[in-house]
């Protein structure tokens, strides 16, 4: 099967390679909000009690990692949909390829994009801002935005599998995506001091909340029970869900 996956995802890097032109643009919109959205928080969060520690630039810069996975995981549908509508999928019925292997191969692509503009953000951030980085909290960080790009990728090209139809496939993303945004506290963080009751606790449902709060707790080395046991704990939970939903839904629609 992995050796299936890696095939298909040579495949993949070869097309991106050709075509690199929409992976480098996809980075425009984190990097907006990075250059133009995080130097308003500075002052605001220094004057706002509840925020959260670190300052402005510790806080947003990780997050933009979790909006980078969301951005890029949630549409990778459509090119299982391109897949669909152009027999990819009907010939892989008469191989004896994995059918796991599309979605590792899949994941796998969109996985090395995030981790590749992720670096780009965080570099970004040190040079014109002085952000420090340490070599550990990058790392972490990389490696909790990968699993969780892995995680929504197969999600996504599961739902794709699903639906079989762009429509009905956009109308879901398109619904879901920003208020899973806007509760996860990406780009404003939600906590008990800045936000109404009720929007607290509708944000403690997401789980994305808790792994946002992961990031920006391993970015800064900040190991403290809360972030780590239960973002990790969230973090794996849906990603052994999403493997299991996508494994059977292939295993199921490609026999």
């Amino acid at each position: 099967m992995f050796r299936d996956a890696t095939l298909i995802f040579r495949g993949e890097l070869i097309l991106t390679r050709r075509s690199w032109a929409p992976m480098a643009l996809s980075i425009a919109q984190p990097l907006t909000w990075l250059l133009l959205f995080t130097p308003l928080m500075v002052g605001l969060m220094k004057e706002t009690p509840g925020s959260p520690p670190g300052g402005a630039w510790m806080v947003m810069t990780p997050a933009l990692t979790i909006y980078l996975v969301l951005m890029n995981s949630a549409f990778t549908g459509y090119k299982l949909l391109g897949d669909l509508s152009n027999g990819v999928l009907e010939r892989m019925r008469v191989t004896p390829a994995s059918r796991t292997a599309l979605l590792l191969g899949y994941a796998m692509m969109t996985v090395l994009q995030t981790v590749i503009q992720s670096i780009m953000v965080f570099l970004l951030a040190w040079l014109l801002f002085d952000l420090p980085l340490t070599l550990i909290g990058t790392l972490l960080t990389l490696g909790v935005g990968a699993l969780l790009t892995f995680t929504l990728t197969a999600c996504s090209i599961t739902l794709a599998l699903v639906t079989k139809s762009e429509p009905v496939f956009t109308a879901v993303i398109s619904t879901s995506l920003l208020p899973l945004t806007l509760l996860s506290g990406i780009l404003m963080p939600i906590t008990r001091e800045l936000a109404p009751q009720w929007l607290y606790i509708l944000s403690r449902c997401n789980p994305l909340t808790w792994i946002a709060d992961l990031t920006r707790a391993t970015f800064t080395s900040n190991f403290a029970f809360e972030p780590v046991v239960i973002g990790g704990g969230m973090l794996v939970a849906i990603t052994v869900m999403a493997l299991w939903w996508g494994t059977r839904t292939f295993n199921r629609e490609i026999l």
